[in-house]
């Protein structure tokens, strides 16, 4: 019994590399696939960041969870980035998809978006996106600003 048992993890140990490989070339061809997928039939939506998770404690990278709604459907989606990227639970980003296949998605943190939904009078609500970086106002305008605001109320 202990020799074929011995004999069965020697041969495993001597050819366990007939077992890896074929998973990581089917692994590395998915991922092909997938971002072929992506890049020949693909579709732009907007994302929001649901919550964050440490990839490793002793880096600064995290890893940022999100979801966003196709055709009335919600998709979840995880990608990583840096802590210094400035990414907040709550922002809206823009997240490319395979149309054929929501769930082949990759999300894009250079641009932060405001969600803006309007209609609430009629019967339709409209959701649009404006980019942030055309909101932001440097710290002198804001303080002219609070200035003239300030001396308005004196006087």
């Amino acid at each position: 019994m202990n020799k074929s048992i011995d004999y069965i993890w020697k041969t495993i140990k001597n050819y366990y590399w007939l077992l890896v490989i074929p998973i990581f070339v089917f692994l590395y061809f998915k991922t092909l696939q997938n971002e072929r997928e992506l890049d020949n039939s693909f579709k732009f939506t907007f994302a929001r960041v649901n919550y964050t998770s440490s990839v490793y404690k002793k880096y600064s990278k995290r890893s940022y969870h999100y979801e966003f709604f196709v055709e009335g459907k919600k998709y979840l989606g995880n990608s990583n980035a840096y802590i210094s990227d400035d990414i907040k639970i709550g922002n809206f980003y823009q997240v490319k998809f395979a149309s054929n296949n929501p769930r082949n998605n990759k999300i894009d943190f250079t641009t932060q978006y405001y969600q803006i939904i309007s209609g609430f009078e009629s019967d339709k609500i409209d959701t649009a996106y404006i980019d942030v970086s055309k909101y932001k106002v440097d710290s002198v305008d804001l303080k002219n600003r609070f200035n003239r605001v300030k001396a308005l109320i004196e006087n």
